[in-house]
């Protein structure tokens, strides 16, 4: 068997710690955001003496908090996906090499970013736990 994985199953394994990962700040963070925002709302929209527009900017004020948070885990997603894209881009530079040892590099590189990348994913959950504990 194959020791190393296709570029499928290679984008399958990041594609699914990304999911997990998102999963994880998503229950124990944005959830509970979630939650806090739609209270908020709630109590807003109770409140029979204020006008449709005080309303509104009620509403809008409990939204903040979800919205700063789903945009520093987005920021922060996307700047991982960057890095991986860059180490991946770097693997394609063509070695001094023929063309089957340079299949073997590539091959081994991208996996190489790919195995790299996966093990940074509980750091940058952690620093992205913290930060979301502390508010934004």
């Amino acid at each position: 068997m194959n020791d190393t994985l296709n570029s499928e199953e290679q984008r399958e394994r990041i594609e699914n710690a990304l999911l997990n990962a998102i999963d994880d700040i998503d229950r124990d963070h944005l959830r509970k955001l979630q939650l806090t925002m739609h209270g908020c709302a709630k109590r807003c929209c109770a409140d029979a003496d204020a006008s449709a527009e005080a309303v509104q900017r009620c509403v809008d004020r409990c939204q903040l908090p979800l919205t700063r948070a789903r945009c520093y885990v987005q920021q922060e997603l996307a700047e991982f996906e960057s890095q991986l894209e860059g180490c991946m881009r770097d693997c394609q530079l063509p070695p001094n090499e023929d063309n089957k040892q340079a299949g073997c590099h590539l091959e081994r590189c991208t996996l190489d970013c790919v195995d790299r990348h996966v093990a940074l994913l509980p750091e940058l959950l952690r620093s992205m736990r913290a930060t979301l504990e502390k508010g934004l």
